[in-house]
């Protein structure tokens, strides 16, 4: 790969490094990041940052020491002095109950296949006559507010291991906005996810709007009673609790701790339905295809679950270390988690007109776990959830709460759609770190338990 100025510093001192002996890791994390909120249907927030991180791990025998430096990497002398800070502090650290592994990277690896230089460049302005096109298409009389993450993340790893280098070069964005009655409180939600400034599109989200307003103008909302309902997942929702179920269940961490929902199980048990398959896949489009982890470990498919089998669990590299385990790319970065569709109609209305009434929950909100160890969560419905009979849309559903387990939705899914949609997962209060999902457009689960629903929206 081309190095430029300050990749070319950090391998001379990564050199030198090695030569006397030491165990070190050095990574390079640049962003330039924008986000812009409205509020009250106006720009409240408008925010450029171009940060540079320099992080170096230093490990000696059992203790570690650590040390991020903010600022531009312009000489040897800069790198020469992190590294003697990480040097210090491990030294004094005090030991581990487990050997540390090393950061060996496994190849040379370039990548950039997910970069965009007009969407690393955009214009603020771009963003603000796109929100100004939503509320005067769909209609100044409702509050809008909402928040556009875009820019680029550039990220280099070596260490002392090897002369090997990793280089990670992306754009990313995710866009979202809100549409909330006046009045009647209710909400509406369109969002927008990609790599490429083209993947958003003003008048795709304008068409969105309109087509969800007559529902929720011309109906009063439905209050569902606690039970058992037929449940179409959107692929938000579907993204959140799969994402959830992953950290819960498919981590060696939960999974050796006994804290996990499938501690009990061993690879090769049936987990969930024999029509879920679930993978970690950098190649699939839809995510952000990160290539390796900051182990050094080049990223490829790596099944969790095929066909509801419990296939293989994720092991970082302290986990991996303390229990003995193989370890796997999964130390940081971010995982390209790809939930594979099904058969049935993309169009969710054509899917479902047989089946009588089914509740559609595209997203749920204010997730969470009362139960790990049985992965029981719960969320509820807040944005564009709707009530469907014999497909067609009847009325909205007033806020609605999903208390249930991994096990019992996954496990008597009906449907899942033969398209695959991008879902943004990404973190816009930390360094700059996009992650994506691929789900399907939707799924139907039969038996899914509601246990609460408001009186309103």
């Amino acid at each position: 790969m081309q190095k430029n100025k300050a990749q070319e510093i950090i391998c001379a001192v990564r050199a030198r490094a090695a030569g006397r002996g030491i165990n070190a890791s050095f990574s390079l994390h640049c962003e330039k990041s924008h986000l812009m909120r409205i509020g009250n249907n106006s720009v409240s927030l408008n925010t450029s940052e171009h940060l540079t991180r320099l992080d170096i791990e230093v490990i000696n025998g059992r203790r570690t020491g650590s040390h991020t430096q903010m600022g531009d990497v312009t000489s040897e002398e800069y790198v020469e002095k992190a590294l003697q800070v990480a040097v210090d502090k491990a030294a004094v650290a005090s030991e581990k109950d487990y050997q540390p592994l090393s950061v060996v990277l496994d190849a040379t690896v370039s990548e950039n296949n997910q970069y965009d230089h007009a969407l690393e460049h955009l214009d603020p302005a771009f963003k603000a006559d796109a929100y100004q096109q939503i509320i005067d298409n769909v209609g100044e009389e409702y509050n809008f507010s909402g928040s556009w993450s875009s820019g680029s993340m550039e990220l280099f790893l070596t260490s002392t291991a090897n002369e090997h280098t990793m280089h990670h070069y992306a754009t990313d964005q995710d866009f979202n906005v809100v549409l909330k009655h006046p009045q009647k409180k209710w909400e509406l939600r369109q969002w927008k996810s990609g790599w490429r400034l083209d993947h958003f599109d003003v008048e795709d989200v304008i068409n969105g709007f309109r087509g969800l307003l007559p529902t929720y103008e011309n109906h009063g909302g439905f209050k569902l009673e606690p039970g058992e309902y037929r449940v179409a997942l959107g692929s938000a929702a579907i993204a959140e609790v799969i994402l959830m179920a992953c950290y819960t269940g498919f981590y060696g961490r939960s999974y050796e701790e006994k804290q996990g929902w499938t501690s009990k199980y061993k690879k090769g048990d049936k987990v969930l339905g024999d029509n879920i398959t679930i993978v970690d896949e950098p190649a699939d489009d839809k995510t952000f295809r990160f290539g390796f982890d900051m182990m050094g470990k080049v990223r490829r498919h790596f099944p969790l679950v095929k066909d509801g089998i419990l296939r293989d669990l994720m092991y970082d590299s302290m986990t991996a270390a303390k229990y003995g385990r193989e370890l796997t790319p999964h130390t940081g970065g971010s995982a390209s988690i790809v939930m594979q569709p099904g058969s049935a109609d993309p169009d969710l209305l054509a899917a479902v007109k047989e089946m009588g009434r089914v509740i559609y929950i595209p997203a749920l909100h204010y997730l969470n776990m009362p139960n790990a160890s049985q992965g029981i969560f719960t969320g509820s419905s807040r944005f564009n959830a709707v009530l469907i009979e014999n497909g067609k849309v009847v009325s909205p559903i007033f806020s609605s709460r999903i208390t249930d387990s991994f096990q019992n939705v996954f496990g008597n899914v009906s449907l899942i759609s033969s398209e695959a949609e991008p879902v943004n997962l990404s973190n816009t209060y930390g360094r700059r770190m996009p992650e994506a999902a691929s789900m399907p457009s939707y799924i139907v689960a039969e038996k899914v338990k509601i246990t609460d629903s408001a009186d309103s929206f």
